[in-house]
């Protein structure tokens, strides 16, 4: 039998020996690696295991999500532990204590039954990312910030959890009667921890100032992962009516083109990045919320994928950021043949996340696609139109920004500012290698996702009722052969055919005059009615932890106006407050 509490009271235990262990390189890297693929390795052990065997505890779940869930957050730990031992260069006793001390609160929620158990793992995930963050001293803000947020939102969670309790007499998760408040609640806590609109904000913060890896390991990977499960959950559990999934659907559309548009208009890569990560959550939330068995199984295929090609650009940035210094765009320019292992794992995984055939993240769309035009909403067929149409549209303006982000790295002319760079310090295995794996899951899932992974966790018929047909198999190979012929045919024309440097209209450009991609979508800032979004998003009105910051601070100012320090005042509003009180009663 498998023990699959024994990766948690690892990973714990770890937690506390890397807190007390010296800040040694020698000591901490091969620990922390070891430790990190056994625990992966445990859990292929506990996927492949047959499903009566695993779980024989009632506070556990027992059901093929959790298995799968369980084996991708120890998959992502055992790569995100590789990349870190090449670039995290300081505390790293430090950082492999929160990192596994994250691995063992992720574990907890995704196999816990019982809603005070997961509640425990849920405010633990929450400090890990904390602590992780403030690691950079210039993180602290943002940490604060996103503890702020999460645990906020960890409250929500407490009160929905007392209301489910209350109608059913059990923290036991299962099948709960209809409530409102109990799925604003739950809602709340998930789009929170997945980073959906309105509760993204945090993860900019996090993006822009956290170590890199540690954006790449939770922000983009755990805790969408993590978000997104309670959401399936909520959305087995709770019978949602038609109105309140509509409601959830429009959330979700709202989400994707918002944060699309933000994307668009960025100037540093992560920033650019997390804006993504906002937005592909609208996809998740709209098929979960769909009602139907095609858009559950999308939904959570693409929140799947999602980690998968989001942890690949996180990590290719970082490589890209600890290579030349910099992840602004106008800084960068001309550097996939400098790093070309980077380029074509960024490449792939930027066409997975556009949602390009046969890559994983089209077929994940595909299926929500196919769950919202058989969503259970037919009182609203309009609004679920315009949900479908959100879809579609965000698709088309996330490969608009990530040709600009693609140009602006690697394509063009070399950027002046970068510099010669040595050939030492362009791409070490550490830091390519889980690239290049994650990349190759992004092909892996496009073209064999029913087999490998739906049919295994959903069952043979999950894919009933689908509309039309998608063969990934036969599209690859006619895109193959394309690409293919497309070379032959370069590779014929001859060397003397081909011209070499930057050109605009066919005339040479330049060096003063370097084009970056950075510039392809500038417009769109000085269009109306986006000129004003912009001008109000910069001011942070969108920003509901900044708005309810200066709301309660401003509350503060009165209060501190009155705050004067003479006794003779207080006395004075005492004795007026209390005439009132007795007038009143």
């Amino acid at each position: 039998m498998i023990d699959m509490l024994f990766p948690i009271k690892l990973c714990a235990g770890l937690a506390v020996l890397f807190f007390v262990l010296p800040d040694k390189r020698k000591l901490i890297v091969p620990a922390a690696l070891a430790s990190a693929i056994t625990v992966f390795v445990i859990s292929i052990f506990g996927l492949l295991a047959p499903e009566s065997g695993v779980f024989t505890q009632t506070y556990l779940l027992t059901d093929n999500i959790s298995k799968a869930v369980y084996f991708l957050i120890a998959f992502f730990g055992a790569l995100l532990a590789i990349y870190s031992s090449g670039f995290i260069n300081r505390k790293l006793n430090r950082y492999f204590s929160y990192f596994f001390l994250t691995l063992a609160s992720s574990f907890g929620i995704v196999i816990s039954a019982n809603w005070i158990l997961f509640t425990v793992f849920w405010g633990i995930s929450g400090t890990a990312l904390f602590l992780m963050m403030q690691l950079e001293p210039a993180a602290n803000a943002a940490a604060k910030k996103t503890m702020i947020i999460l645990g906020g939102s960890d409250s929500l969670l407490i009160l929905g959890i007392a209301i489910i309790f209350s109608s059913t007499g059990t923290f036991s998760m299962g099948p709960a009667p209809w409530s409102g408040l109990a799925a604003i609640c739950l809602l709340s806590a998930a789009l929170a921890k997945a980073g959906g609109m309105p509760l993204h904000t945090w993860i900019p913060g996090c993006a822009d100032k956290a170590p890199l890896p540690v954006t790449a390991f939770i922000p983009a990977a755990l805790d969408k992962i993590l978000g997104i499960y309670l959401m399936v959950r909520m959305f087995q559990f709770l019978p949602f009516p038609p109105e309140a999934r509509i409601a959830v659907m429009l959330i979700g559309a709202l989400t994707i083109i918002c944060a699309v548009f933000m994307a668009l208009t960025q100037h540093n890569a992560k920033k650019l990045l997390s804006y993504h990560a906002v937005s592909q959550v609208g996809y998740m939330v709209m098929g979960i919320a769909s009602g139907t068995p095609l858009g559950l199984i999308g939904g959570f295929f693409h929140m799947v994928n999602h980690a998968i090609y989001k942890c690949a650009l996180f990590l290719g940035t970082g490589q890209v950021e600890k290579t030349t210094g910099s992840d602004h765009l106008e800084e960068l320019g001309g550097l996939a043949k400098l790093l070309p292992f980077t380029f074509i794992s960024m490449l792939i995984a930027s066409l997975a996340i556009s949602g390009i055939p046969p890559l994983n993240g089209f077929y994940s769309k595909w299926l929500i696609y196919q769950g919202i035009l058989g969503a259970n909403t037919k009182d609203y067929p309009l609004l679920t139109m315009l949900c479908l149409l959100a879809a579609l549209f965000g698709s088309g303006l996330t490969l608009a920004s990530f040709m600009k982000l693609l140009h602006a790295i690697f394509l063009g002319s070399s950027s002046p500012s970068i510099g010669r760079i040595a050939p030492g310090n362009r791409e070490k295995f550490s830091l390519v290698f889980p690239q290049m794996i994650l990349s190759l899951a992004c092909i892996l899932l496009g073209i064999f996702a029913v087999n490998i992974f739906i049919k295994p966790i959903f069952g043979a018929n999950a894919l009933a009722g689908i509309r039309g047909s998608w063969s990934p198999g036969g599209a690859t190979v006619l895109m193959l052969a394309g690409i293919i012929t497309g070379l032959l045919i370069y590779w014929m024309s001859g060397v003397k055919t081909r011209r070499t440097g930057s050109f605009i209209g066919g005339y040479m450009v330049a060096p003063e005059m370097r084009v970056s991609g950075v510039t392809f979508y500038a417009s769109i800032e000085n269009i109306f009615p986006f000129r004003q979004i912009f001008r109000l998003a910069d001011k942070k009105v969108f920003d509901l932890y900044e708005m309810t910051k200066l709301g309660l601070f401003y509350i503060i100012g009165i209060l501190r106006y009155f705050h004067t320090g003479v006794l003779s005042n207080y006395l004075t509003w005492i004795f007026a407050g209390g005439i009132i009180i007795f007038f009143a009663l």
